[in-house]
C-alpha cells in the first residue's frame, strides 16, 4: 500500500514539474497563474546578467525601473523571538533613517537591510568552531 502511495505522489510531482516548464518552442512563454509553485524553489538557471533566475521566470523591471525584490531574490522565512525581532526592526528604522537622510534615497528593508544582516552575520560566524557556536548559542537571551 506504501508503495502504491508512494508512486502516485512520484507521478504527481512528475506531472506538476511537466505542467510547469514552459514550452521550449515558446520562449516568451510564462507559466500560468495557478501552475506556479507556492513556494520559492532554488534558482538553477541563469538570466541575461549572469545572475540566478528562477526557471521559466523573466525579469522585467516595475513602472520601467528597478525589478521587484520579489523577482530578484528567493523568499526565506525565519522565526525569531520577539524581543530579537524588535531589535531587528530598531535597527532597521535607526539605519534607514540615517541613510535616507545622507543619500536622499530608500533603504529598503528586503532589498538592503536583510541581505546585509545575514551578509555579516554569516561573516561573523563563518569559521567558527563547534565550541564557539556553543558559547554564542548559550548567550543568546
Amino acid at each position: 500500500m506504501a508503495d502504491d502511495r508512494s508512486e502516485r505522489l512520484r507521478q504527481r510531482r512528475r506531472q506538476v514539474r511537466e505542467r510547469d516548464e514552459p514550452d521550449e518552442s515558446d520562449e516568451t512563454a510564462e507559466p500560468s497563474e495557478t501552475s506556479k509553485p507556492s513556494k520559492p524553489s532554488e534558482p538553477d538557471k541563469t538570466d541575461e546578467r549572469g545572475e540566478a533566475a528562477e526557471p521559466g521566470k523573466t525579469h522585467k523591471p516595475i513602472d520601467g525601473g528597478e525589478m521587484s525584490v520579489k523577482d530578484e531574490q528567493v523568499g526565506t522565512y525565519m522565526y525569531l523571538r520577539p524581543s530579537q525581532k524588535r531589535e531587528l526592526d530598531k535597527l532597521y528604522k535607526l539605519l534607514s533613517a540615517e541613510y535616507e537622510y545622507e543619500f536622499d534615497e530608500d533603504f529598503e528593508k528586503n532589498r538592503h537591510f536583510y541581505p546585509l544582516v545575514i551578509e555579516h552575520g554569516i561573516t561573523a560566524l563563518d569559521g567558527a568552531s563547534a565550541d564557539e557556536l556553543r558559547e554564542l548559542i548559550d548567550e543568546l537571551p
